[in-house]
């Protein structure tokens, strides 16, 4: 295991960043919970055109009169392959690895009686992105994903990247 982990930690430090890192964050939808949530995400670009993407997002889900509450913390990993297509517009398609939490809330107003319960799931994710870029260090983004997983859900993000 320490053989492994060392081996790791020596292929991180030995990649060369090509570009720069940009971090930023916006808002989402989850069709699985049907509500909007906030994104953190991360860019790390290791060439030109390949980067890595990772990302957080909260969903805060959709409470009903019936007191059913669902919402969703979603982590994924994403690989992209940016396509320039003029100086300021980029595209890319979306691969890459989730990890979702779930957390399903039922209360009924006139009992007293509340149920919560957890689950997770890992999934893979497969989508398309857009960047404008407005100047050298702030872009906007907009990315739909699908994601595969035994809660299957489909994820519209957008948002704003500042490179650092």
């Amino acid at each position: 295991m320490k053989t492994i982990f060392i081996s790791i930690i020596t292929i991180l430090l030995s990649i060369n960043l090509y570009s720069q890192i940009a971090v930023g964050g916006g808002i989402g939808y989850n069709e699985k919970v049907s509500s909007v949530g906030i994104t953190i995400k991360g860019e790390f670009n290791i060439t030109n055109e390949i980067a890595v993407s990772p990302n957080i997002s909260y969903f805060f889900g959709n409470s009903t009169f019936l007191g059913y509450n669902q919402n969703l913390l979603g982590i994924d990993v994403n690989a992209t392959y940016t396509i320039n297509i003029i100086d300021k517009l980029k595209v890319y398609p979306v691969v890459g690895i989730n990890f979702s939490s779930y957390k399903t809330q039922t209360s009924f107003y006139f009992i007293e009686n509340e149920t919560i319960e957890n689950d997770t799931a890992i999934g893979a994710n497969i989508g398309a992105g857009a960047q404008w870029q407005f100047t050298n260090m702030l872009s906007v983004y907009l990315e739909p994903k699908y994601i595969a997983s035994n809660y299957s859900q489909i994820v519209v993000n957008a948002g704003v990247l500042l490179k650092l």
